[in-house]
């Protein structure tokens, strides 16, 4: 503005002084004439269009992302995905599948083996050991501790509730230990203690024959922590005797991409299980078993990551899943080069300091056993490096880690409203590619933005010193065309405003990633959006444009054009140098690293565009108002295709030698 400002104030200056030099009088005419073209050079050196183009552009972009599944609420958020350098994510549901299946399980000392995949109670349940003690009391624990359904509807099964629980029901069934049954046999679900994050357990105290039994299912290490007895072929034995066998099978699970789970139980009173206290209850359990649990790696997803990847943004696994699970998946899925890459527990980040994860969380890409309320601090701890971090949630305590993210994304399938609520971005599918595809959408957006700004500006450095150059130097007449005349009349510039440059602008928007744009570092949000020689860009090209501009109206002049002719000469080859260089404008590199005819938005807009810039010059009306006139096929044909060298001749030099300042 302070330019525009500046640009409007020296035209009037000159030009009164001009006007008074030669007639020595200021007439009523020659301040009309002058304000005239004061007027059209503020049109020409303010990107009017720019806060319309903006809205529209990022408008087109969330419309692309919904259709690829990507919920955006915030268009300022479009933008932001482009920057982001970290994808910190859930594991199950959104790197893997979250259809889980028990493949296997330890029972009662033994190891058991499980077949059969899918939703169905086909399956049988094996051992190595011939004479192996039963696992009755395992599976017991785990389909009553339980509010999954799996139910036969129109010739299929199909699952309700947790899918955890959904693998532990469909364990039962294959068991002959079915939750219905065991409730019509006389078993009463007396109360039930809900999973929390915090705690990593679920508890139900069932009654039956008048007795009292908490049965608990939960994250291995911890159940292990708090019990006191574990069983044993058929006997109970302490602990502690066994902690070294509970912990080596449950690495081992967690080493084969298996999800853990244990399940205990314990005896209760009436008293305790009317009023006992979760931590009270939740403690000395005799640990019966505990599930290998199978969430195949969603297959998508590792060209999704090593997609990013090559975009430099890091992506960081959060579970709650045992640390050698959440390697194994993280390996699998190329996340982590190595399974003995660094990895961070929950129980650690509660014992250290915000500088000490500070120090860590750059080199740490899977956290294990974490809590929602560690996700805020790991995000907080990325942005104090810097970084951009995105991260995802779906349960109600991820609301705070969201809220914090730069880009906070929520599960639209499995999310709660809550969370729903505090993102920024809402996956509608739930699957991690949808991330990928949605920072690449971001980049692009913001490369489209950039692009349409550089056309902007180089058209409008264009049409100014196209004016200011008539203005300083055609101060004498030329055959037919006057001194005063300027090279562009105030209609002019609005029509080269509002059609050969707003329109094709507009269709900018529509432009697809360019080939390598996921190969690029994701751009700093600091930079300012003319660097990267976007300045010297529009300097060099607006510059080499408007003494184009000038140029065709001085020849035209000399060509014994009358006044009129010689400013429709100046008019169209500004046009059409202008539609010339919105296809260079595609592009950070040049315009030949593009396809021209990808954006069929952009290529209607330049039709439109050239064939409506001609009519003005050959309808009657139009060189009424607008001051054009009609003129020979020849010239016409030279303002078409000569203004297209300068865009060639420079893209062409860039392209050969490299140059970036242009």
């Amino acid at each position: 503005m302070l330019i525009s400002g500046v640009v409007v104030v020296f035209t009037l200056v000159v030009g009164l002084f001009q006007s008074y030099q030669a007639t020595g009088a200021l007439t009523f005419s020659a301040v009309g004439s002058v304000l005239s073209t004061a007027i059209a050079l503020a049109v020409a050196s303010i990107p009017d269009a720019l806060p319309a183009v903006l809205s529209i552009v990022l408008t087109i972009g969330a419309s692309k992302m919904a259709k690829n599944k990507g919920l955006i609420k915030s268009l300022s958020s479009v933008e932001t995905l482009g920057a982001t350098s970290y994808v910190c994510s859930d594991k199950t549901g959104t790197l893997t599948k979250n259809e889980m299946t028990v493949i296997k399980f330890f029972a009662n000392g033994t190891i058991y083996s499980v077949s059969g995949k899918g939703y169905g109670p086909e399956g049988e349940i094996t051992s190595t050991d011939s004479n192996a003690p039963s696992y009755h009391d395992f599976v017991k624990g785990a389909v009553l501790c339980n509010e999954a359904e799996v139910k036969f509807i129109d010739g299929k099964y199909k699952p309700f509730g947790n899918p955890t629980e959904v693998a532990l029901t469909i364990l039962g069934e294959k068991a002959q230990l079915k939750k219905e049954s065991l409730l019509e046999q006389g078993i009463e679900i007396y109360r039930v203690l809900p999973f929390t994050s915090s705690r990593k357990m679920m508890s139900v105290i069932v009654k039956e024959n008048n007795e009292y039994k908490l049965y608990t299912k939960g994250a291995p290490d911890i159940l292990i922590e708090k019990s006191r007895f574990t069983l044993q072929n058929g006997n109970l034995v302490d602990t502690s005797d066994v902690k070294e066998l509970l912990d080596t099978t449950t690495l081992s699970f967690a080493n084969e991409a298996l999800r853990t789970l244990a399940v205990a139980e314990k005896v209760i009173s009436k008293e305790e299980a009317e009023t006992g206290s979760v931590e009270e209850l939740e403690t000395g359990f005799t640990v019966t078993g505990i599930a290998g649990i199978i969430d195949p790696p969603r297959d998508e997803v590792r060209a999704s990551v090593e997609l990013l990847k090559e975009a430099s943004v890091k992506v960081v696994m959060i579970t709650g899943d045992h640390e050698a699970t959440a390697k194994a998946i993280a390996y699998d899925l190329k996340i982590i080069d190595s399974v003995d890459a660094p990895s961070i527990k929950g129980a650690e980040i509660e014992k250290m300091s915000d500088e000490e994860l500070f120090q860590r969380v750059k080199d740490t890409q899977v956290y294990a056993r974490v809590s929602p309320e560690h996700k805020q601090r790991i995000v907080e701890q990325l942005q104090k490096h810097g970084e951009i971090v995105a991260m995802t949630g779906d349960g109600v305590n991820d609301a705070p880690a969201l809220r914090a993210a730069d880009i906070g994304i929520a599960m639209g399938i499995a999310g709660t409203e809550v969370t729903k609520d505090s993102a920024d971005l809402i996956l509608l599918d739930d699957k991690f590619t949808t991330i990928e595809k949605t920072v690449e959408s971001g980049r692009t957006i913001y490369a489209n933005i950039k692009n349409f700004i550089r056309h902007e500006l180089t058209t409008n450095v264009a049409e100014v010193l196209s004016l200011l150059i008539g203005l300083l130097f055609f101060t004498t007449g030329i055959g037919q065309v006057s001194a005063s005349t300027p090279t562009l009349t105030a209609l002019m510039i609005l029509w080269v405003n509002m059609v050969s440059d707003a329109i094709p602008s507009f269709s900018l928007g529509y432009d697809v990633a360019e080939s390598d744009i996921m190969n690029e570092k994701p751009r700093d949000p600091k930079e300012s959006v003319l660097a990267n020689y976007t300045w010297s860009r529009v300097l060099i090209r607006g510059t080499v444009m408007g003494l184009t501009v000038f140029l065709a109206f001085v020849w035209a002049a000399k060509s014994g054009l009358s006044g009129n002719q010689a400013q429709t000469v100046a008019f169209l080859t500004l046009v059409y140098g202008q539609l010339w260089h919105v296809f260079d404008a595609r592009s950070s590199k040049t315009l030949f690293r593009r396809n021209p005819f990808q954006n069929k938005h952009l290529i209607a807009a330049v039709l439109f565009a050239g064939i409506s810039s001609y009519l003005v010059t050959i309808i009657p009306f139009f060189n009424t108002v607008m001051g054009t006139a009609p003129l020979s096929l020849n010239i016409y044909l030279l303002v078409l295709f000569v203004p297209a060298i300068p865009t060639l001749v420079l893209s062409g030099l860039k392209e050969i030698f490299g140059i970036k300042i242009w």
